[in-house]
């Protein structure tokens, strides 16, 4: 294989430098003069989700060895959004992976890269430097964890909290039966079950055309996903040779696309702000009215938990025939000339896919929802636009006006639930908790879990300037712009103001007279920012509102490749 490699750019003396540096990590002659592939995994010891993240990069480094290049492995563990720690971190996470990501490329001039992301806020950080880099790339997700039984039932591992833990407190399941729930309830090896961010943002990867078909809807125990992740490290030898660059590949062609598989999975509302964080880095703008276009244009077909109401989960649609079945039968609607890392077009690869099961994935003439699951509001309240997942919404609060109840932090609100001071009609308002604000825009998924295990989804709201977990269900308004920190119009609702939510006409109004909102705007200072030093103090300082198409903490420009 004939590719000229980055380094023959250097100066002899920084040549000879740095190939003595390289024999020093065991590499002699002939791996030196192998192309230099750079192997990003997300592995660590630090959740379930990445746990075996070390045997499928071991296969992408066999695929890479066979077919003639020398890879060279690093890591950047994922952090998991389900394990309670101080959850503001992970959406800064994303940004500061990106760029570390990028530090470390760009210090050792690999002639091309492997992504293994898992996890939430994850997979848009490696696709992110994949954009930044712009050198020939291929991303292979980690796939989803399967599930045990309790009683013949399938333990979804974000209910045992939720809801199995509340049944036993309740003396619904003794301390037995909940420690079998708990023993068995995550069983690891791959992201949430479910159509959450993570899983949202594998499907999105893959209809972008960044992995290989099929990668989204392989669980990350199953055998597929190492022989993938060798054909990966084979793959990328090819699109090395032919100099396919993720720039050609992310075309707004491309993001069209998986907005519409967005749209047709009823995927998670982080995906809005993480499609356009990575088209930021091509210098692509999405603007909210593109999401709001391509969803009515786009019908809701797949039906995977939190959204719909057949249970399915993640293995369900992998039966049924995975994203590339979703793709087949959105074929009508698709570019289907987009380039992907196949080194075909979209069309070859969709030309053997099909549905096995029209109850997960309908067809376009029989679909959950004539429009697609994600659409934006504005009014009054959210001047810059707000972001909700009707597609998670009960019929019964498509439209719905209630008493405002206000909170400034997710735990006030949900002890407020547990003591059962929220009466059914409320809209819980939960503000300065925004990029700025928070800092670092927390989901909000715990008020949204304990809601549902309480049967109230359809009976309260939540309305917010933060952000939501695509597990969540439930009619739950976020993204809310401008932030209430940023002297946003959700900074003035008082308690008791009736709030409209009008998801039919878009809508979401703060219904008070205009003369008494523009005392209230006019009254508003700026609260005391909640950390003045670290990471997220910096964070604060240079985010931007969640309804920025360049939002993200900083944008960094690879030097000239």
């Amino acid at each position: 294989m004939s590719i000229k490699k980055r380094d023959s750019k250097l100066p002899d003396y920084a040549l000879v430098e740095r190939q003595e540096m390289m024999i020093g990590c065991g590499q002699g002659d002939e791996t030196l003069n192998r192309p230099q592939i750079g192997v990003v995994s997300s592995w660590g010891e630090i959740n379930p989700a990445s746990i075996h993240l070390d045997k499928v990069v071991q296969m992408v480094k066999a695929g890479v060895w066979a077919a003639g290049g020398t890879p060279r492995e690093f890591v950047i563990s994922s952090i998991c959004t389900s394990m309670a720690g101080h959850d503001n971190y992970h959406l800064p996470h994303r940004d500061l992976t990106a760029g570390y990501i990028e530090t470390v490329a760009m210090t050792n001039l690999f002639d091309a890269m492997v992504f293994l992301p898992v996890c939430d806020d994850v997979i848009p950080a490696h696709l992110m430097a994949a954009a930044r880099l712009d050198i020939p790339a291929i991303t292979v997700t980690g796939g989803y964890m399967q599930l045990n039984r309790f009683k013949g039932r399938r333990i979804d591992p974000l209910d045992v909290a939720a809801r199995h833990y509340q049944a036993f407190k309740a003396g619904d399941l003794t301390e037995v039966e909940f420690g079998e729930v708990k023993d068995k309830g995550c069983p690891g090896t791959g992201a949430c079950p479910v159509m959450g961010t993570a899983n949202t943002m594998a499907a999105l990867a893959e209809a972008l055309g960044m992995t290989l078909p099929g990668n989204a809807s392989v669980p990350g125990a199953d055998s597929r996903l190492q022989r993938m992740a060798f054909q990966a490290g084979q793959q990328i030898m090819h699109l090395l040779l032919h100099g396919l660059k993720p720039s050609r590949i992310l075309t707004p062609a491309a993001f069209d696309n998986a907005i519409r598989v967005l749209m047709a999975i009823g995927g998670s509302t982080n995906g809005v702000l993480h499609l356009q964080a990575i088209a930021a880095e091509l210098d692509l703008e999405i603007k909210p009215e593109r999401f709001n276009e391509l969803s009515r244009s786009t019908p809701f077909i797949c039906d995977v938990y939190p959204s719909g109401s057949g249970g399915h989960f993640m293995a369900d649609l992998d039966e049924a025939g995975g994203i590339t079945g979703v793709m087949k039968v959105l074929q009508p609607l698709l570019d289907l000339e987009t380039l992907t890392v196949t080194g075909h077009p979209l069309k070859r690869n969709l030309e053997t896919a099909g549905v096995a099961n029209a109850d997960v994935i309908h067809s376009l003439e029989t679909p959950l929802e004539k429009e697609g699951g994600l659409i934006f509001l504005t009014g009054n309240l959210a001047p810059n636009g707000a972001l909700i997942k009707k597609a998670a919404v009960p019929p019964s609060m498509q439209q719905h006006t209630g008493p405002a109840v206000i909170f400034t932090d997710e735990e006030s609100a949900c002890r407020a639930l547990i003591e059962y001071q929220l009466p059914p009609g409320s809209v819980v308002v939960i503000r300065y908790v925004g990029p700025k604000g928070d800092p670092g825009m927390r989901l909000l998924q715990r008020f949204l879990w304990q809601l549902s295990a309480k049967g109230l989804q359809d009976r309260i709201a939540l309305i917010t300037d933060g952000r939501f977990s695509g597990t969540n269900k439930g009619c739950a308004v976020g993204h809310i712009g401008p932030e209430a920190a940023e002297g946003g119009p959700l900074a003035i609702v008082a308690d008791g103001d009736q709030i409209e939510i009008d998801i039919t006409n878009a809508q979401i109004n703060l219904l008070i007279p205009d003369s008494d909102f523009k005392k209230r705007l006019a009254a508003w200072t700026p609260p005391t920012p909640k950390v003045k030093k670290g990471f997220l103090a910096i964070y604060s300082k240079m985010a931007k509102s969640a309804m920025a198409w360049d939002f993200y903490w900083v944008r960094s420009y690879a030097v000239e490749m």
